[in-house]
This record gives structure tokens, C-alpha cells and sequence, in this order.
């Protein structure tokens, strides 16, 4: 398991990279950047699926980390799906609806169940 801040970086037993907040944190585009280091190591520099298990916790990113996540060239070749898990229903529609506006590279999608999520990303997995 690989530390980031206050957050945990893993790939599961189904392959699935995971990154499991811990505590509320705020992010810009060196802490994008480190973390995304981070899970090529653990996916043994291969394209992997994502979860982002957020719950309770604020996981906030300045407006260049978005801008830098939208566009960074490496992010697009290594993450071929991603879900985030939040604990609300409302945060969830919030980060769908704002997945349709701000199209990301590679299938996006928010849920409150972690066991649909995985489930979902298991879709994409080749």
C-alpha cells in the first residue's frame, strides 16, 4: 500500500487501482501529478481502472489541477475508466451532471455504492 497525503494507493485483488481518502484534503496539479506516479506504481506501469473512494471526506482540487486532469497526456494513456464513490446522493448527481459538461477522456462516473462501482469499472476491464 502507497501513501499520499492523507490518502491510501492500492490495486485490489480484481485490478482495480484504488485510492481511499482519509481525511479531508485539497490538491493542485504537483499533488495530480504525484498521485498519478503513484498508481502507475501500483498498477506495475500499466493502464488500469480507477476508484476513488471518497465517502465522507472533501476531496478538493484547485481549478489548474482540474484543468491539468481534463488535459494531462498521461492520465488519458493509463486511467481507462474511473468511479468515485461519495456517501451522497445529491454530491453524486452534482459530479454527473458535471461529468457531461466537462467530458473526461475515458468513461467517468459517480456512485454511493462501492460494490456498484466496482462493478461498473469491471465493464471496461479488457
Amino acid at each position: 500500500m502507497l501513501r499520499y497525503k492523507t490518502s491510501t494507493i492500492e490495486q485490489t485483488n480484481n485490478g482495480i487501482v484504488c485510492f481511499r481518502a482519509e481525511a479531508d484534503d485539497l490538491y493542485d496539479e504537483s499533488d495530480l501529478m504525484a498521485i498519478l506516479d503513484l498508481m502507475e506504481q501500483a498498477a506495475d506501469g500499466k493502464p488500469f481502472l480507477l476508484i476513488m473512494i471518497v465517502n465522507k471526506f472533501e476531496f478538493l482540487m484547485t481549478k489548474e489541477a482540474r484543468k491539468l486532469f481534463q488535459h494531462y497526456e498521461k492520465a488519458q494513456k493509463l486511467i481507462k475508466a474511473e468511479a468515485v464513490v461519495i456517501n451522497s446522493r445529491s454530491t453524486k448527481i452534482l459530479y454527473n451532471l458535471l461529468t457531461m459538461v466537462n467530458k473526461p477522456k475515458f468513461p467517468f462516473k459517480a456512485f454511493t455504492s462501492e460494490q456498484e462501482a466496482i462493478a461498473w469499472l469491471l465493464r471496461f476491464k479488457a
